[in-house]
């Protein structure tokens, strides 16, 4: 394998001065704009892509004496890149007599294997949006302006701006015939984040003796098969934050949906989506350079005469580089 040139963007928006891309209106979002990597975390030599403080815990179903619990892992750390870019202008939802206002990333994200056989092959691709949602009366007419000729700030009589219970949202495609829209909100610190042990266990009638194996093929690092968490508590070891910035979503909150191609549904379906990403400052709140994941998918794998309910968990800490 040829390690993966990570030089250039994945995507890149059209240059445009006027309008600008809406710094102030995504808020928080706006951190994310730019291209992350793996890169090594002051003088440890360690976070680049041949030693990143990621991991994963990928659950399969395999239906063969080699593999008695009906299932098998493939357990890794990885390496990425991930491109946040900003459309300019918001995207205006109408209600009639309000509307919701939705300040938009695109993101391209690239994942590679960072150990074993396939190591710098390609593990992963996905691409969706990030939303930061506000709501306002609804504007009169196409351009606030009624029914005038050019642009106003008028808004429809005795309009109400809705109250929407989130106001961020992740829409994701994956090219496993998965489609998820996710649901949350954001939180702040002026402090490290305290990052809780994931969830890694099955719950159903199945043998979990493959978490604790130790077997290189399959589970090469049995602690952070534990906690995959540990390896963004290990990075943290290095350099505390000042400041962060937590983004929460969750296709269980609201509306959120995740929708799977057929043979998905049967024999791998994922039921359930749930991210939390962390931005994290070293400089009391001025810039975030540091952004570190933990994700969970839940997947209902048939495994022998029922289904099981398995958490597929990726974690990593990136760096964005400079612009």
């Amino acid at each position: 394998m040829t390690v993966a040139d990570l030089s250039t963007p994945l995507v890149s928006e059209p240059p445009q001065s006027i309008p600008a891309v809406p710094t102030e209106g995504l808020g928080p979002l706006a951190h994310l704009i730019g291209t992350w990597t793996n890169q090594p975390l002051g003088t440890s030599g360690k976070g680049g892509t041949d030693s990143p403080f990621s991991y994963n815990v990928m659950p399969l179903p395999q239906a063969d004496p080699s593999a008695p619990p009906g299932y098998f892992l493939k357990n890794f750390s990885y390496y990425e890149e991930l491109t946040f870019t900003a459309i300019h202008g918001p995207v205006l939802n109408r209600n009639g007599n309000g509307a919701q206002v939705a300040y938009t990333l695109f993101y391209e994200q690239r994942v590679y294997f960072a150990e074993g056989p396939k190591k710098d092959a390609l593990v992963h691709a996905e691409n969706g949006s990030m939303l930061l949602l506000g709501d306002q009366k609804q504007p009169l007419g196409p351009y606030g302006n009624g029914f005038l000729q050019g642009e106003g700030n008028q808004t429809v009589p005795d309009s109400i701006a809705p109250n929407q219970s989130f106001n961020v949202a992740k829409q994701i495609s994956v090219p496993h015939g998965n489609s998820i829209l996710a649901l949350g909100s954001y939180a702040t610190g002026s402090c490290a984040p305290v990052i809780p042990p994931a969830t890694v266990l099955p719950s159903g009638d199945v043998d979990p003796f493959p978490y604790t194996w130790k077997n290189e093929p399959t589970n090469p690092q049995p602690s952070y098969t534990a906690n995959p968490n540990q390896a963004l508590t290990d990075a943290l070891a290095i350099r505390a934050p000042t400041n962060f910035i937590a983004l929460n979503v969750s296709s269980a909150n609201g509306s959120g949906a995740v929708s799977n191609i057929g043979f998905e549904q049967k024999y791998s379906n994922v039921s359930r989506y749930d991210f939390t990403c962390w931005l994290e400052s070293f400089d009391g709140g001025s810039s975030f350079p540091q952004l570190q994941y933990s994700q969970s998918i839940t997947l209902l794998l048939q495994i022998k005469n029922g289904l099981v309910s398995f958490p597929h968990v990726t974690t990593n800490t990136l760096t964005k580089k400079p612009s």
